[in-house]
């Protein structure tokens, strides 16, 4: 039986907009954007996915207020199952920030998982093992994905991998060096899946690995519309 997952990122909630300096177009770009949330939401639903991936910068900003959350909450209402938030650079897990706050609020419904602790988790009765590796801080220098290789996981499971952060080869003249990720991160670490965040395009990383652009591109270098990947992985057996 397959696992069906919606790998999303960047939707960068409550962004300003601030190259409008008048009228409506910053207030309508901001609700388009939660009407992208919702429009993921429906999608998943009607596949039946067994989760949606979030890989990170789910916010603009780490100040975002509470009625921000409570207005994403409300357009993921359509879609009842897990729900896997990653902090990103641009709303990393700082103690005593943004995530922390939102998990004591009472706001957070029961399936919205937010991915503060780079440990595992398990769903869908285990038959899937999520690998996150949520940012602390706006920038590390090191690998936040390197903790994958050694991770006990178990036999019968698909893994995937979870992380917001640049493949420095990928990038002109190797840019990018703050959170970087291995290329071959999930050949090294077993896994079936690696879901990645930071570009804003649609980018086959390796095999198993993929940015899966944004639903709202506005930045980097990304064309098109807004997009997300689709991924069913066989389960062993």
């Amino acid at each position: 039986m397959a696992i069906r997952l919606l790998h999303t990122p960047d939707w960068q909630l409550g962004k300003p907009f601030t190259r409008f300096a008048r009228g409506d177009p910053p207030a309508l770009l901001r609700e388009a954007r939660l009407a992208a949330v919702e429009r993921l939401a429906e999608l998943a639903r009607r596949v039946e996915a067994t989760a949606v991936l979030v890989a990170g910068d789910i916010l603009e900003s780490e100040h975002a207020g509470p009625d921000l959350l409570r207005r994403m909450v409300h357009r993921m209402a359509p879609f009842a199952g897990p729900w896997l938030l990653l902090p990103g650079n641009h709303d990393p897990a700082r103690p005593g920030g943004i995530w922390e706050r939102f998990a004591r609020s009472g706001d957070r419904p029961a399936n919205l998982h937010l991915l503060a602790e780079p440990e595992p988790l398990s769903l869908a009765g285990g038959r899937l093992v999520i690998l996150p590796a949520p940012l602390r801080q706006r920038h590390v220098s090191d690998d936040p994905t390197a903790w994958f290789d050694a991770a006990a996981r178990p036999t019968a499971a698909v893994v995937v991998g979870l992380a917001h952060g640049p493949v420095p080869e990928l990038l002109p003249d190797g840019g990018g060096q703050a959170n970087p990720i291995a290329r071959d991160r999930a050949e090294r670490a077993g896994l079936d899946y690696l879901a990645l965040g930071d570009w804003h395009g649609v980018r086959q990383v390796g095999p198993r690995t993929w940015y899966s652009g944004t639903p709202e591109p506005d930045d980097f270098t990304a064309t098109g519309l807004g997009e997300a990947l689709l991924v069913d992985v066989e389960a062993p057996l």
